[in-house]
């Protein structure tokens, strides 16, 4: 049992995390190849149609894939068939987005109301103003975290997630309280899960990601 008192709300964030971003990147690899597989079987699509549905047709298998297959105990998918995490001991969430298709980064917030609330979250909470959730974890049931993915370029810094202070705009970064990469697949001498490159203070910059040229379609529950 972590010794809250000692821990700010963006080093809780990564304790908790870090067993998923050990698995993400090969994980989501390995799904966006199944769809992509899967897109090149069916008829009546050309390639552009194809190319534009690889993230939607991807998070889709991502949600069912970690369900059945549990690849990081105490994190779960919710119901909704889409790839949304959270920890059954600290309630954090995150859910996997495209990256933004202009900047690369983070992506804006949908048009619906639990997503703008999600994307309009305060700055993270300091050392000392942490407290327990009933199970004795550090409370991060308010924290909802968003993974830019780019799926066409899996490479190092593929993902990055994001704490979304402000909801942005098309081709516009919003504001962030903190974020930090997901590194990598493993190849290239890179280590697995992540390395140094969090970001202890709000973001004002547009992170670069190569890549991905289609929007994910995203429904809310």
């Amino acid at each position: 049992m972590p010794d809250i008192a000692q821990l700010d709300e963006k080093t809780a964030v990564l304790e908790d995390f870090k067993p998923v971003a050990e698995v993400l990147p090969e994980f989501i690899m390995d799904c966006a190849a199944t769809a992509k597989n899967d897109l090149r079987k069916l008829t009546g699509l050309d390639d552009s149609q194809r190319a534009r549905n690889v993230a939607y047709v991807a998070n889709m298998y991502m949600a069912k894939a970690w369900r059945d297959w549990r690849p990081v105990g105490g994190w779960n998918v919710d119901k909704s068939g889409y790839f949304h995490l959270y920890s059954v001991k600290t309630f954090l969430q995150a859910r996997l987005h495209a990256v933004d298709p202009v900047t690369r980064g983070m992506p804006r917030a949908n048009h619906t109301l639990a997503d703008k609330a999600r994307y309009a979250q305060p700055a993270g909470r300091r050392l000392g103003e942490m407290t327990p959730n009933f199970l004795g974890y550090p409370d991060l049931s308010d924290v909802a975290l968003t993974i830019a993915c780019d799926y066409l370029f899996p490479e190092a810094c593929f993902l990055r997630a994001y704490k979304p202070m402000t909801r942005g705009a098309y081709g516009a970064s919003g504001r962030v309280a903190y974020s930090f990469p997901i590194l990598n697949d493993g190849r290239g001498g890179n280590v697995r899960g992540w390395a140094t490159g969090f970001d202890p203070t709000p973001d004002d910059g547009v992170d670069i990601l190569s890549g991905l040229m289609v929007e994910e379609k995203m429904n809310i529950s």
